[in-house]
């Protein structure tokens, strides 16, 4: 049987017999490369013509192919070491055939023998497995695929080439090995590790000054070429050079013989913070994490927080409180992972095994026999690990305990959550207590009490966070002559902040420039433009409306902001999507890096986009939420285009996106406003309204559109400020103030002048409104059916369901309760046409007052609590408060003075939340008529006064007349002439001068009607 060989590494050849076997086609190369590179397995007929063609392959190729196996079947004389499978071939080799097989083997005989102390042997394996190479890996094979294999082959040969050299520098062949290592770094000059035997190999032969002169050499090629500055085991070294560091010299010849199992007890903590503040609660977790008798797993506990948050300090710190639970010592390793350029693991597992004890020729080469050397050693031993600044959890699985004994205590901006049983706790920000504590500790508590203000306003410019906090402090202690005052005003300029915050190498902005340098170039983008919105907190959506792309992409590059802590996250309990913001420091560094960009319309047009996402956003909740786009008018604001692919993952539930939105709408306005886009302005402001209505947000309505009327005003757009005047015209119809009652007529003016009837008709619904509240039934009427008759012009259904609703009412008022019921059930009929439940409520209100006017007590009750049924399926507090007192006044009639007490007193409640005045007199005025009822002449005496007093308040003249009528006649009834309950308590002064005139207004309207 013949004997054939195999080699690769150098020329590729095939030997017969002892007798090279000439294979001179190119294709039958390159075929045979590509099986011996798989030995023992099938490489499939595509990877060959692959190989052979590259991009461009014939239509005979799988025949050639054939063949190209055939010919080499023939040519080594042997058909069956070739075998062919349904996928392709295979070539059948024993590792003493194939020569990188027996470089394999050599070399991890070689490396092996090193990781157990036996240089001279490692040292004779290496040699072996050097020798075996001839020449580049596959000469004379063409080809892309033979390229990539071949220079696979040369790293493995030249990584060869450096274990060698770091054993024969175990053994003290320094000066021999210096020739070779001058050639070696010459051929291949970004290569640190050569760089730095051949610094220790000169130094070790008592040539200092080349070996620093060899060091800068390496330098001007790292610098020149990659633009990269050497690592930090060449800058280590030098330094080591430099102070003649014993560690380096190399003396002890005794090195061939140390094995790896050396005790050494390490202690490499640095340095414990001799002002530490805070963290009780997690210094707790993180202690019995660490100390747990668990024999079952390795305690592990991880500490994730924002740039600056003091991880590292906190961590150091339980690492010095637990010094004494752990005998065997500690380690300590940065990983540098949050900068641009994070530490190899195998890097520090040499590291971790050189504080161990393990001296450093005795340490393998092979990654693998390092990590099981390191798990050896720990594993006899109780240590404490500190892994500071973890990029991810790649870069340290390899460095983890492997059996129980040590505790591995872990720092990283990233959670790490793929870490089989660690603990994670998160460091937030300092609390005020303790940002002042830390900052009178540094600064002198003395300064910190003379000037307490001053104090907590810097301590608050510093977010809580401890770095930001321990700057200040430090720049204070080095200015004794400074206020603290002083340097509060110099960090209230938001531009030179991170200037302020810095201190010798320390600063805020370079520790958040590193972190933003790692980002991916959108990510950047995006960080950059989110700090150009002036939002509290931002959803997904926000963040593609900037970018103008989809939200699962906006996502992914906000989940790499929060990663890296430039962004805080948390799952609103409102929408259950995830909100994010920035950290006021973090917000400040963003927009400066927004400030370096050239181009501003860019920017101005991403916050447009988002501007009018929300915008989007909020008509779609309205429309959602009320069943149609009636009752609001539409300016020509751009909205975002890819907005409505979004809805139905963020509109789920529209009515608590609208509570989540509710601070970001109001600073919106605010924003739109500032740049001059009146038109967004506007519109968010009253698509706004029917949230400010609901919830009874009478304040927030106001100033927004305070903030809008200027803004349109100044723009000199009239339709804006029209829409905004009637806007504000029905706040004034809410809340009886006569001015805002004014603004109702300059919008009918300008909505007129500009030709819009929808306008028009909003206006006059809300006059209507005005003009029963007032007691003007006759021209409510009216103007009721003036806006009637242009609604059903513009087919705006739910407009003239609300305009059904007020009609109804002022016939009711005007004494005819049949023309009332059929106009409040046409109402709920367009209502129930929509789909509207807000509508319906409205309606079913309506039509229980007009049965409870008519003494159908029962039919009132069952429509008032219909009406409370879909107004708290709505989370409608305003809806439920009049419904409420609706429903009491209907179980009254019947003697109900139990139930009728609940819902009058869930009325008071609700409307001391919501700040709705109307309805809370008339729950007042209901709670009296209760205890009148019960014959509790002094409890309702005090309810009627209250009652009368606040009609008073909103000029209320019908209502207020009905209560002083009440309480005379309660007085009358109890025998008593005075306003006093019993010669102790006072019963209150009761206002008797309201200013409107008198009507036969029977009750207020439902706040819903109010809106624009």
């Amino acid at each position: 049987m013949v004997r054939v060989e195999f080699r690769v590494l150098g020329t590729l050849e095939a030997v017969v017999d002892g007798s090279p076997v000439p294979i001179t086609s190119p294709r039958q190369r390159i075929v045979l490369a590509n099986l011996l590179m798989a030995a023992n397995h099938v490489v499939t007929v595509e990877r060959l013509i692959g190989a052979v063609w590259d991009d461009s392959p014939p239509t005979s190729a799988r025949g050639q192919i054939q063949i190209c196996i055939s010919a080499l079947r023939r040519a080594l004389g042997s058909p069956e070491i070739i075998d062919t499978s349904p996928l392709g071939y295979s070539i059948r080799v024993d590792r003493q055939q194939l020569d990188y097989l027996m470089f394999d083997d050599a070399l991890a005989r070689g490396r092996s023998a090193a990781a157990k102390g036996r240089l001279d042997e490692a040292l004779t394996h290496l040699d072996r497995a050097i020798d075996i190479w001839s020449g580049p890996a596959l000469g004379g094979v063409p080809g892309r695929a033979a390229e990539v294999v071949s220079h696979r082959l040369e790293e493995r040969r030249i990584m060869a080439l450096e274990d060698r050299a770091e054993i024969r520098l175990g053994l003290g062949g320094h000066r021999e090995l210096v020739e070779e290592l001058v050639e070696l770094t010459t051929d291949h000059p970004l290569r640190e590790r050569l760089w730095g035997f051949r610094m220790l190999a000169l130094y070790r032969s008592g040539r200092q000054a080349e070996a620093l002169a060899t060091y800068r050499t390496a330098r001007t090629n790292l610098v020149g070429e990659l633009g990269i500055e050497p690592s930090q085991y060449l800058r280590k070294l030098e330094r080591a050079i430099l102070s003649q560091d014993s560690s380096i010299s190399g003396e002890v010849d005794d090195r061939r013989t140390e094995t790896a199992t050396s005790v050494h007890r390490p202690q490499e903590l640095p340095a414990d913070l001799p002002d530490f503040v805070g963290h009780a609660a997690l210094i707790g977790t993180l202690t019995a994490t660490l100390t747990s008798e668990d024999t079952k797993q390795v305690p592990i506990a991880v500490i994730t927080g924002a740039p600056g948050c003091g991880k590292t300090s906190l961590a150091l710190h339980v690492a010095h409180l637990l010094r004494a639970k752990f005998v065997n010592g500690s380690l300590y390793a940065c990983l540098y992972g949050s900068t641009t350029q994070p530490r190899s693991t195998e890097a520090v597992l040499s590291d971790l095994l050189h504080g161990l004890g393990v001296a450093p020729a005795a340490i393998p080469v092979a990654p693998g026999q390092r990590i099981n050397l390191l798990r050896s050693q720990l594993a006899t031993r109780r240590l404490l690990i500190v892994l500071d600044d973890v990029g991810n959890e790649d870069q340290i699985a390899d460095l983890l305990p492997g059996v129980p004994g040590p505790a591995v205590l872990i720092t990283s901006r990233r959670r790490l959550a793929g870490i089989p049983g660690a603990r994670a706790v998160d460091v937030d920000m300092m609390s005020a207590d303790e940002s002042l504590t830390l900052l009178g500790q540094i600064c002198g508590e003395q300064r910190v009490a003379a000037a307490p203000e001053a104090a907590a306003a810097l301590t608050e410019m510093c977010g809580g966070l401890p770095l930001a906090v321990r700057i200040a402090g430090v720049r204070l202690a080095a200015h004794p002559h400074w206020a603290v005052g002083t340097l509060l005003d110099r960090l209230r300029d938001e531009r030179s902040r991170l200037d302020e915050l810095s201190h010798g190498d320390v600063a805020v902005r370079s520790l958040l420039a590193d972190v933003y340098e790692s980002l991916t170039v959108p990510a950047q983008t995006l960080f950059w433009l989110l700090s150009a919105l002036e939002l509290h907190e931002f959803s997904a959506w926000t963040a593609a409306a900037l970018l103008d792309c989809d939200s699962r992409r906006a996502t992914a590059l906000l989940d790499e902001l929060v990663d890296v802590r430039l962004l805080e996250a948390h799952l609103s309990a409102l929408t259950k999507q995830p909100r994010y913001r920035f950290h006021e420091l973090v917000r400040v560094f963003a927009s400066e890096h927004r400030l370096t960009q050239d181009d501003r319309e860019t920017c101005i047009a991403a916050v447009t986009r988002s501007l009018g996402a929300l915008l989007a956003f909020a008509e779609e909740a309205h429309h959602r939420i009320y069943g149609g786009r009636f009752a609001v008018l539409h300016g020509s604001a751009p909205r975002w285009a890819g907005a409505r692919a979004e809805f139905d993952r963020f509109l789920g539930d529209p009515t608590a996106w609208f509570d989540e939105e509710r601070i970001t709408l109001e600073v919106a306005i605010r924003q739109a406003a500032e740049l001059g886009l009146d038109e967004l302005c506007w519109e968010l402001a009253t698509v706004s309204v029917a949230m400010y209505e609901r919830r009874g947000l009478f304040a927030e309505w106001r100033t927004t559109h305070n903030i809008a009327l200027e803004a349109t005003s100044r723009a000199g757009n009239r339709r804006g400020k029209a829409a905004v005047l009637a806007s504000l015209g029905s706040l004034g119809v809410a809340q009886h103030a006569e001015d805002d009652c004014e603004n109702l007529l300059h919008a009918m003016s300008l909505f007129d002048a500009v030709g819009d009837q929808a306008g028009v008709a909003l206006t006059l619904r809300n006059l209507a409104h005005l003009d029963r509240i007032q007691g003007r039934p006759d021209m409510a009427v009216l103007r009721y059916g003036q806006a009637l008759e242009k609604f059903r012009a513009v087919d705006d259904l739910g407009a003239q369901a609300h305009v059904l609703s007020g009609l109804a009412r002022s016939h009711l008022d005007l004494g005819a309760p049949e023309r009332a019921e059929i106009l409040a059930k046409e109402s709920l009929a367009l209502g129930e046409q929509l789909g509207n439940r807000r509508l319906q409520a409205q309606a079913l209100y309506r039509l229980g007052e007009v049965f409870a006017d008519s003494k159908q007590s029962l039919a009132a009750k069952a429509v008032f609590q219909s009406a409370l049924d879909l107004a708290r399926a709505q989370d409608d507090r305003i809806g439920q408060s009049y419904a409420l007192i609706g429903l009491g006044g209907a179980v009254l009639e019947q003697n109900g003075f139990t139930d009728a007490e609940i819902h009058f007193s869930e009325a008071v409640e609700i409307c001391r939340m919501t700040q709705e005045r109307n309805v809370h007199a008339h729950a007042l005025f209901g709670l009296g008529r209760v205890y009148r009822g019960r014959g509790e002449f002094d409890t309702a005496e005090h309810f009627f006064v209250q009652a009368a007093n606040a009609f008073a308040m909103q000029e209320n003249n019908p209502w207020h007349s009905r209560s002083i009528d009440e309480l005379g006649a309660l007085r009358r009834a109890a025998g008593r002439l005075t306003t006093q309950s019993n010669k102790n308590e006072p019963a209150g002064e009761v206002e008797t001068q309201p200013r409107w005139p008198a009507s036969r207004h029977r009750s207020s309207f439902p706040a819903a009607e109010r809106g624009t």
